[in-house]
């Protein structure tokens, strides 16, 4: 999982209920930063979730109480961001694609974004299937 999210590049999926091509036309490079942003922000808390960053993790294995849930806990939670920030972030590399390829408002260039964009929501737990 850890070489899925390498690099720094970053990118976001549209929410739900967001037409891409009416809210991100007016922002184009607007909306590929604020793409950029959350991905960072999802790599940033995978980083601080890690298990070696928690040393009350060691205390609690000093004291005889066993850190071994709560570090698998905290491992899948940092797994998850780690797979948010690499879906983000292809969808920014995507959406940066799209603009340069003519926007929303060239149909081959916003279907091929829109078909990337639901790819990478399948790929999210929940996603549809």
């Amino acid at each position: 999982m850890d070489e899925a999210a390498g690099g720094d590049e970053q990118d976001d999926i549209t929410p739900s209920g967001t037409d891409a091509g009416e809210e991100q036309d007016a922002g184009n490079s607007d909306y590929g930063e604020m793409l950029r942003s959350h991905s960072a922000g999802w790599r940033l808390l995978a980083e601080r979730m890690h298990p070696d960053q928690q040393p009350e993790l060691d205390r609690l294995d000093e004291i005889g109480m066993g850190s071994t849930l709560l570090r698998d806990l905290l491992d899948g939670f940092r797994q998850q961001a780690l797979l948010l920030h690499s879906t983000i972030s292809a969808q920014a590399r995507a959406y940066e694609e799209m603009i340069e390829a003519g926007g929303p408002d060239d149909p081959e260039a916003y279907e091929n974004y829109r078909r990337t964009t639901e790819f990478l929501n399948e790929l999210l737990p929940g996603g549809k299937h």
